[in-house]
């Protein structure tokens, strides 16, 4: 199949019309509304809950906007430009597949509203890519029910292609479901009695946070003390440091400076935007694993997901990283970045000789041309060295080795 290079408003109507027919209006909209639902009954959403249910919510801003215009679509919102894509691509890929194909799709859709549909918006964003680059698209995953996503096809060439997405999370100590858990807890019981000012402490934690509720009261008891008496407080080991106090501000501009600060210190920064509000600096004496993890999962996916005959190529998206966090671990200095010591790990192997690129992706961005606007995202590539299969590659301009010294 092939996608189209343009969509028109008409274009977007019919697709969501085929989506809606697709599910069953009820269902989408009740599956939608639930999220919703949800999220507004825990009486706070943290940033973590943003990032996580991003897609969804944008689903669900867009659905409202259907019932408004009658499905006849006279403008797009620009903020929902992950759900308009999301939706561009599913509405267009259902009528290719067939029955069986459909089936599948049904089913990842469903378990999708129920977990999140990053992983599904990823792949066919991935397909749509590959075909603006004139390659046809036959979707191998949802026809055979296992293996690699896609088999490609152009001018003679075939590939493989598998479409993965990683949480950025994964491999953190600290995990957002914690640190909401954590959260809960700060807003119940976190004391401190000047209003005028907000306190700032830190605490880095031996590994994880607990998971135990007892525990985590604990810490905010920890906090507390910290605070009232801006000194140092202990729990269990680990030590809450008093930081300092900042002016009380407008919530916007408590999370947009806690934003910078996190992005300068690269350390997790929890802020409570209640009443007593506080901004806490988390850390951990455990290393990120995200690099083990990525490797670990282009391995398994190398050696069991292609069949060794055709090139191959796996495109893995980092969700929930903004676009410029995800520039900053793609930057080439003297220091081999992220990616540069994954496709290290990965590409110069004789086992893996069949992989021709590996391509990395992150931060959701409306890119801007003409009149035309598509949601995209930033990417870094790498060549295979020893790819068996030659040097046809999907994707021009990938850096040619693997080893960042001799770009």
């Amino acid at each position: 199949m092939r996608y189209r290079k343009i969509n028109g408003l008409d274009d977007f109507s019919r697709d969501v019309a085929a989506v809606i027919d697709f599910l069953g209006e009820s269902e989408f909209r009740h599956a939608l509304k639930k999220i919703g639902d949800n999220l507004n009954s825990k009486g706070f959403v943290t940033p973590f809950d943003d990032a996580l249910f991003a897609l969804e919510l944008d689903l669900l801003n867009i659905e409202r906007l259907r019932t408004q215009c009658s499905g006849k679509f006279a403008l797009l919102p620009a903020r929902c430009h992950a759900g308009v894509d999301f939706l561009l691509g599913l509405g267009q890929t259902i009528p290719v597949l067939s029955d069986h194909g459909k089936t599948i799709l049904l089913g990842r859709v469903r378990k999708g509203l129920d977990e999140g549909l990053w992983p599904l918006r990823h792949e066919l964003a991935v397909a749509a890519n590959l075909s603006k680059r004139g390659w046809d698209i036959e979707f191998h995953d949802f026809e055979h029910g296992g293996g690699f996503d896609y088999l490609i096809t152009k001018d003679h060439m075939t590939f493989e292609v598998e479409a993965k997405a990683m949480s950025v999370f994964t491999g953190w100590p600290i995990k957002p479901g914690t640190l909401n858990n954590l959260l809960v807890e700060i807003k119940q019981h976190f004391v401190w009695s000047e209003p005028s000012t907000i306190p700032f402490l830190g605490t880095t934690l031996p590994s994880n946070l607990p998971s135990h509720r007892e525990h985590l009261q604990q810490l905010v008891a920890a906090l507390s003390s910290a605070a009232q008496t801006k000194t140092i407080a202990e729990t269990s080991g680990t030590q809450v440091q008093f930081i300092g106090v900042v002016p009380d501000m407008p919530a916007d501009k408590l999370m947009l400076a806690s934003r910078v600060h996190s992005a300068m210190r690269r350390k997790i920064v929890l802020v409570n935007l209640d009443h007593p509000k506080l901004i806490l600096e988390l850390d951990s004496k455990k290393p990120v694993q995200i690099h083990c993890k990525l490797i670990r999962m282009i391995k398994e996916t190398a050696e069991e997901q292609f069949s060794g005959t055709r090139p191959a190529v796996i495109w893995t998206h980092l969700n929930f990283i903004s676009e410029m966090a995800f520039s900053a671990i793609t930057k080439r200095t003297e220091k081999a970045s992220l990616f540069d010591a994954v496709a290290n790990g990965t590409l110069m192997s004789e086992k893996r000789n069949h992989l021709s690129q590996l391509v990395f992706s992150g931060g959701s961005v409306l890119q801007k041309e003409a009149d035309v606007a598509r949601s995209a995202s930033r990417t870094v590539i790498y060549n295979s060295p020893i790819c068996r299969f030659g040097n046809d590659v999907i994707f021009e301009g990938g850096r040619t080795h693997p080893d960042h010294k001799a770009a």
